[in-house]
């Protein structure tokens, strides 16, 4: 038996920012995760700056330039439905342009840095409650069992630990395609959203990243024609920002979260997908992820310190970012198009001195 005080389940960017926060307040703390190193992660990979904030002031790190893409930062560029005529960048808004398997990499080696047990090929398989909750692993192909009095669920958008916790629980998934083209067009370094309903489902985007363009879009479950939408989608840029494609070298497909999840239950809570939280214009969660993450490690000590219940001091923590994101979420699912050109309207028509 392997007793821990946190076992973190999960070592993408939300498990990462959580474990580091754990060992920083001396808990024996071990990560786990199910691939290997350098795992390929599906990811536009663009996150706000207030990121890099919260990795420098809540991690102590600093985020090194070999994990920054070219460029490194973007402007946020909306499209209404009405055309690229109508839309534009945001005042005073930018984005970090990441390399995201370097940049979840680095931050599992930051992670060993700082005294975590990080087991790679540890695939989690079970859960069972109690004063001292047991987890059932398969460490590259055997069966092992381990022991923690507290646990953080940060491995993913189809969390198995919040299927342990809540097994009649279906999560609202919305799932995105993205295409890596080599080509040429009147993109600037921007981030571009297109927001029109006969193009694509919910959203667009266009990333301008190491000499190649992204270009990816996301859908709810249902009967959808793949190929349809994207030729739609790269008929508009053609049209709109004349976009040349030469050659396709990839094409995933990935789930993001498109609705709040519950937040835990007795000592296991949940952070990143595997809790929601998400943004529902864009699919990016990094911010929330790790700020989530450092969350439910405060928590853990709170909790420890005061015999509090744990899900309870977590959910006061991460109280007003859900409010925001369940709020995001509703509007996001009553609009049409009229509703989308009017808010690209009025997020161009803001001065937003504060960057958000």
């Amino acid at each position: 038996m392997h007793k821990f005080d946190v076992i973190v389940v999960g070592g993408g960017p939300a498990g990462t920012a959580c474990a580091i926060r754990c060992a920083k307040m001396g808990f024996r703390t071990m990560l786990l995760e199910k691939s290997t190193s350098y795992r390929k992660k599906f990811c536009g990979g663009v996150t706000p700056t207030v990121t890099r904030n919260l990795i420098e002031f809540e991690l102590g790190l600093r985020i090194p330039q070999s994990v920054l893409s070219v460029p490194e930062s973007l402007g946020l560029f909306y499209v209404p439905p009405s055309g690229k005529c109508n839309g534009g960048t945001m005042k005073n808004y930018k984005l970090l342009n990441l390399r995201r398997v370097d940049f979840d990499e680095w931050l599992r080696e930051e992670v060993k840095t700082h005294n975590v047990d990080l087991l790679y090929r540890a695939e989690f398989l079970e859960l069972k409650l109690g004063k001292d909750n047991l987890l059932k692993v398969n460490v590259n192909g055997s069966l092992e069992v381990f022991e923690a009095t507290y646990v953080v669920g940060a491995d993913g958008a189809i969390s198995k630990v919040r299927s342990c916790l809540f097994p009649n629980y279906r999560s609202k998934i919305l799932t995105v395609v993205q295409e890596v083209w080599e080509g040429e067009g009147d993109f600037k370094d921007n981030f571009y959203i297109i927001l029109n309903s006969k193009i694509v489902p919910t959203y667009g985007y266009v990333i301008p990243k190491d000499g190649k363009i992204l270009v990816g879009f996301g859908f709810e479950s249902g009967r959808i024609n793949l190929q349809l939408c994207m030729t739609k989608l790269l008929s508009l840029l053609k049209d709109e920002f004349s976009f040349k494609p030469v050659e396709m070298s990839a094409r995933e497909i990935a789930p993001v979260p498109f609705a709040i999840s519950p937040i835990g239950l007795e000592n296991v809570v949940l952070v990143g997908d595997a809790c929601g939280l998400c943004n529902p214009f864009s699919g990016e969660g990094i911010r929330f992820a790790i700020e989530s993450g450092v969350a439910a490690a405060e928590s853990i000590k709170i909790s420890q310190e005061e015999n509090a219940k744990l899900t309870s001091v977590y959910e006061s923590k991460i109280d007003g970012l859900r409010d925001f994101l369940l709020r995001m979420y509703a509007f996001v699912n009553e609009l049409d198009d009229e509703k989308r050109e009017d808010f690209v309207r009025k997020e161009l028509s803001r001065l937003n001195v504060f960057g958000i």
